[in-house]
């Protein structure tokens, strides 16, 4: 009889022991790490007010922000507002001066169809009833990164929070070019 107390005993203080282990481990971290990737980080689809490009026009945009360590040219690389046309638009490679995105920096591109008006700026729109962004390498199928977005609200943009960071949020005061 005392065996079976003290295996009771045993069994009971190994279950403890196991749940003890399984309820004092590393608690979820609230501010996740950054991605380590290049990614789109901040986009605006309905931009009435909130921010102008260099000729003065409310046009939609979006920005990619590079979270790893080396500067990344993104010339060559294609930009759709469909994800079944990864290759909608392919961002011109003549000017590496604007098209590189420097470690933890950001870069501005236009979804205003006016292609004239530079390299960032791409012939694509961004709906502000919701749709795709999609960022795909040069060899035209590797998507780098893409998000899938709904009704947008007028001059309000959706973004990373941390720059990077796998959590979208809204901004009433959209930060383009610059940390979220």
């Amino acid at each position: 009889m005392k065996k079976i107390i003290y295996l009771f005993l045993i069994l009971a203080l190994f279950v403890i022991a196991c749940d003890i282990e399984e309820t004092t481990g590393p608690e979820p971290d609230p501010d996740p790490v950054p991605l380590n990737i290049l990614c789109i980080n901040e986009f605006l689809a309905s931009n009435d007010a909130a921010y102008a490009d260099e000729n003065g026009g409310f046009d939609d945009w979006f920005e990619l922000y590079n979270g790893t360590e080396a500067a990344i040219n993104i010339g060559g690389m294609y930009v759709s507002d469909d994800l079944t046309d990864l290759t909608n638009w392919q961002i011109p490679d003549t000017d590496s001066t604007l098209t590189i995105v420097q470690p933890g920096e950001f870069l501005l591109i236009w979804a205003d169809e006016e292609i004239d008006q530079g390299v960032l700026h791409v012939n694509i729109k961004l709906s502000g009833d919701g749709e795709d962004i999609a960022l795909t390498d040069a060899d035209g199928t590797t998507i780098i990164d893409s998000y899938t977005f709904g009704v947008q609200t007028t001059d309000v943009s959706k973004g990373r929070s941390p720059d990077g960071g796998a959590t979208w949020q809204f901004f009433t005061v959209p930060t383009p070019g610059g940390p979220n």
